[in-house]
C-alpha cells in the first residue's frame, strides 16, 4: 500500500491511498468470504452460493466493505507517519476499485499558526470617572423596577414612556398584510419596538381615539414581500397606563436593602465604579487579543467553524427553552431559515475559532501549564455553581462518561487564562 498526501485550503489535506492487486486481492476475498456467509443470493441456501455470484449480486457492498477495512487499516498509520493532527472526519471519499484500489479523501487537520508579536502589543485603553450622572440613572433605573403602571386620567394625552393598549390594522395598498393586525397590543411609546416612527405618531392620543399611522418598512426587513415598502395602519387607543415611580427616601432605601438612602448611594457608587472598570478592562483585553489575531495567520479549517456553529445554535436552544420556545418557533418569529442563521452565526464563530487557537499558540510558546491545584480549583467553583461539591460534580461526570471531556476543556480554558495574562501584562 503506497499513499500522497496533499496540502489543500482552509487546512484540510487530500490523501490518496493505492494498493496493487497482489495486496487488494486477499482483503477483498476475505470480505467476500465473510460476507457470502451471511447473505442469501436466489437459487442458493443462505450461505452456500458460490463466491462469483456473491461478488455479482452484492459488489457495492464489497467495495464498501474493503475500503473501509482498508481505511481502519490505514489511517491511523497514515497521520502519524504524516504528523498531521485531525479535527474532522474523512469527507469527499471517492474510490475505484477493479483489479487494484484506489480511495482518494480529504480530512480537515489543525492548522499551522503563524503567531504575531504578543507582547509589547499597545491599542487605546478607555478610562473611567464616576460621575453623579451615572449614579443618578442607576438609582432612577432601580425605582423605575418598583414603579406601577396605572390607567392615566381622563383626557390624558399619550407621552413617551406611556404604555398604551392599542388595536391596529396594517395595509398596504389598501390590501391588509399577514401578521400586521391585532385588538389588543401592549407598547411602550419609546420603547422602538414597532418600525420607522410609528411610536411617536402615538404621542397625544387619547383613549378611545382612532386614527391613521404611515410608515416606511426598512430596506433589510425579514419579510421579504413587507421590506422596503410604505405601510398604514389604522389604530385605536383602547387604554393608557402611566408609570407612577417611588420617592427616593429612607423607607425606599430600607425596602431595596440599604439602610439609609445615603447608604444607597455609597454603596450603588462602589458597584457602579466595580462593574465599569471590569467594563473597561474587559474591552481593553478584547482590543489587545483582536489586534492579535489580525496581525496572526491561521488557515481556521471549516469543520472547526461548523462545530462552533452547532455549539452556539445549541447553547441558543437551550435558552430558548428555558423561555418556553424552541428554535424552530424563533426562526419563524424573526423570519430566518436555519441557513441564514447559522451564516449570521458563522463570523463570531469564526472569530471565537481563531482566538482559541492563538491562545493556545501561545500557551505552547510560553511552556504553560495547568496543576493539578488550578484544576481541582475550577472544579470545585464550578460544582458550587450547580449547587454540589467537587466530588459530586465528578461522579455525574463520570456516570455520564463526560468527565474527561470536562478536565479537557477545563485545562483549555485555564492555559487560554494564562495566555491572556502575558499578553495584557505584558501590553504597553
Amino acid at each position: 500500500m503506497k499513499h500522497e498526501l496533499k496540502k489543500v485550503e482552509h487546512s484540510a489535506v487530500e490523501i490518496k491511498i493505492s494498493l496493487t492487486a497482489e495486496e487488494l486481492s486477499p482483503i477483498k476475498a476475505g470480505v467476500t468470504k465473510t460476507l457470502a456467509g451471511k447473505v442469501e443470493v436466489p437459487g442458493f441456501r443462505k450461505g452456500h452460493a458460490p463466491i462469483n455470484k456473491v461478488e455479482a449480486a452484492y459488489a457495492d457492498a464489497i467495495k464498501e466493505e474493503v475500503v473501509e477495512t482498508v481505511l481502519k487499516a490505514n489511517f491511523d498509520k497514515i497521520v502519524a507517519e504524516e504528523k498531521i493532527a485531525p479535527v474532522s472526519f474523512i469527507y469527499d471519499l471517492v474510490t475505484e476499485m477493479n483489479e487494484t484500489l484506489e480511495i482518494t479523501f480529504k480530512v480537515d487537520v489543525y492548522p499551522e499558526i503563524t503567531l504575531g508579536e504578543y507582547k509589547g502589543l499597545e491599542v487605546e485603553k478607555e478610562t473611567f470617572e464616576m460621575s453623579e450622572d451615572l449614579l443618578n440613572k442607576e438609582i432612577e433605573n432601580m425605582m423605575a423596577t418598583k414603579s406601577n403602571l396605572v390607567d392615566a386620567a381622563e383626557g390624558h394625552k399619550a407621552v413617551m414612556g406611556d404604555t398604551v393598549d392599542l388595536a391596529f390594522e396594517g395595509s398596504i395598498d389598501g390590501v391588509p398584510f399577514e401578521g400586521g393586525k391585532a385588538d389588543s397590543h401592549q407598547l411602550k411609546l419609546g420603547s422602538k419596538m414597532f418600525i420607522d416612527n410609528f411610536e411617536d405618531q402615538l404621542v397625544g392620543y387619547t383613549v378611545g381615539q382612532e386614527g391613521e399611522i404611515t410608515v416606511n418598512f426598512p430596506a433589510e426587513y425579514h419579510a421579504a414581500t413587507l421590506a422596503g415598502k410604505p405601510a398604514v395602519f389604522k389604530v385605536k387607543i383602547n387604554a393608557i397606563k402611566t408609570l407612577v415611580q417611588p420617592e427616593l427616601n429612607d423607607e425606599f432605601a430600607k425596602e431595596a436593602g440599604f439602610e439609609s438612602v445615603e447608604d444607597l448611594k455609597t454603596k450603588k457608587t462602589e458597584e457602579i465604579k466595580a462593574r465599569e472598570e471590569a467594563r473597561v478592562q474587559n474591552n481593553f483585553v478584547g482590543k489587545l487579543i483582536q489586534k492579535l489575531v489580525s496581525e496572526s495567520k491561521a488557515d481556521v479549517p471549516k469543520s472547526m467553524v461548523v462545530r462552533e456553529v452547532e455549539n452556539r445554535m445549541a447553547e441558543m436552544n437551550q435558552q430558548l427553552a428555558a423561555q418556553g420556545m424552541d428554535m424552530d418557533q424563533y426562526l419563524k418569529m424573526t423570519g430566518m431559515t436555519k441557513e441564514q442563521a447559522f451564516s449570521q452565526i458563522a463570523p463570531m464563530a469564526q472569530n471565537k475559532v481563531q482566538v482559541d487557537l492563538v491562545l493556545e499558540a501561545i500557551a505552547k510558546a510560553e511552556n504553560l501549564e495547568v496543576s493539578a491545584e488550578e484544576l481541582s480549583s475550577r472544579t470545585e467553583e464550578i460544582a458550587k455553581m450547580y449547587g454540589m461539591n467537587k466530588e459530586q460534580l465528578e461522579a455525574e461526570l463520570t456516570k455520564n462518561n463526560n468527565l474527561n471531556d470536562f478536565n479537557g476543556s477545563l485545562m483549555n480554558e485555564l492555559l487560554s487564562q494564562k495566555a491572556v495574562e502575558i499578553i495584557v501584562n505584558n501590553a504597553k
